[in-house]
């Protein structure tokens, strides 16, 4: 809401100052937000359902972009487009009380009476009812939290202020763990990277700058359907190799094209905008499935704020094209391609419980 609020004001900037300011402040407040909707959009989901969630959440990120470049195409005045594209993301506030919390991170912060609310309200929803393994766990649960309460009561109380520093260092003392953060760290600066920076570079390929950008941002649905398909039938390291290598190879091939028809150099540059979306969408899945519970949000956001560095970066893209056209698309072939070959390094999560505690996240691929 904050960050809705910054947005706002800063259509009405007086100077560029007033502009950056809250330019600064509102992303700053709003970083997280896809992450922890991805993430609770993930737990609230079974092994089964994860990539179709995935799936329709990308979706409508895709139509978002679109629905973007078509405003800015009919409105033409960058401070009527933030205020179109502002004011109703005030309505957010009502999720509050009409999203349910994770049943996972509930039961892992020993909350199992609030986890069992969430998950009889959606057996409801669903007209369905929880299998006799999935009842005698949680009524499991239950009894040992009663028993339990007050002891556990007091050693949270002692453990309190230990617990944000672990949550913090717990990562960086599992070899494992570590590796594991380095490389998708990477693997998501460079999709970011080239994922933002195709979608700003669209508007230099032939023809209309604004049907580009919407095109560009459409063909990540095909993209999110092709996930959808292949993801759990071959795994997400594979999917995730293949379209990154693709999706470089595609902007080496666009270099050469510059004498074909628009038509063409449209295509391939689309095709390596589709790879690149599988890319991203998949990255977000096998981030999530790769690290435990307790710290997911916490890791999933710290390989975000890496891939912001790339967010960064690219807005810069278009400018290098003005001193050596084909720069931008090398940088996104040579990116796209090293961080496919590297995260052929990481285990699969194909099929593979969420983990919830640290050993779990260790043992994936062992």
């Amino acid at each position: 809401m904050f960050a809705a609020a910054f947005g706002l004001i800063r259509s009405f900037s007086t100077n560029y100052i007033m502009f950056i300011i809250f330019e600064f402040l509102e992303p700053a407040l709003s970083a997280g937000v896809y992450s922890a909707g991805f993430i609770l959009g993930m737990e609230l989901v079974g092994p089964e359902r994860r990539v179709l969630g995935a799936f329709f959440i990308n979706v409508f990120y895709a139509l978002g972009e679109a629905l973007l470049g078509l405003l800015a195409m009919l409105t033409r005045d960058w401070r009527l487009l933030m205020r179109i594209a502002y004011v109703p993301t005030f309505i957010f506030i009502i999720y509050r009380w009409l999203i349910p919390e994770s049943a996972r991170w509930l039961l892992n912060m020993n909350r199992p009476r609030a986890a069992a609310k969430i998950i009889d309200s959606a057996a409801r929803m669903n007209k369905s009812q929880l299998t006799p393994d999935a009842r005698r766990m949680l009524d499991q649960a239950l009894d040992k939290n009663a028993a339990n309460l007050e002891e556990k009561s007091e050693k949270l109380k002692e453990e309190a202020p230990k617990v944000k520093e672990y949550r913090l260092m717990a990562a960086f003392k599992s070899r494992t763990l570590v590796l594991r953060l380095i490389n998708c760290s990477y693997c998501w600066m460079a999709i970011c990277f080239v994922f933002y920076g195709m979608s700003m570079n669209s508007v230099t390929v032939a023809g209309d700058k604004y049907l580009n950008f919407i095109m560009t941002c459409l063909i990540e649905i095909p993209g999110a359907g092709l996930c959808c398909l292949v993801m759990d039938r071959i795994g997400r390291r594979p999917v995730l190799c293949i379209s990154l290598i693709l999706s470089g190879a595609c902007c080496i091939a666009f270099i050469f094209l510059s004498d074909l028809p628009e038509a063409a150099q449209l295509t391939v540059f689309l095709l390596g905008k589709l790879n690149i979306s599988m890319s991203f969408i998949t990255i977000y899945v096998y981030t999530a499935e790769l690290f435990p519970t307790e710290l997911r949000h916490t890791l999933l956001a710290a390989c975000s704020m890496f891939g912001r560095v790339g967010s960064i970066l690219a807005p810069f893209t278009p400018l290098l094209g003005k001193y050596v056209e084909a720069l931008p698309m090398i940088l996104f072939a040579t990116l796209a391609i090293s961080s496919g070959i590297f995260i052929m390094f990481a285990p699969e999560t194909l099929n593979k419980t969420l983990p919830d505690t640290l050993q779990e996240a260790e043992d994936i691929g062992t």
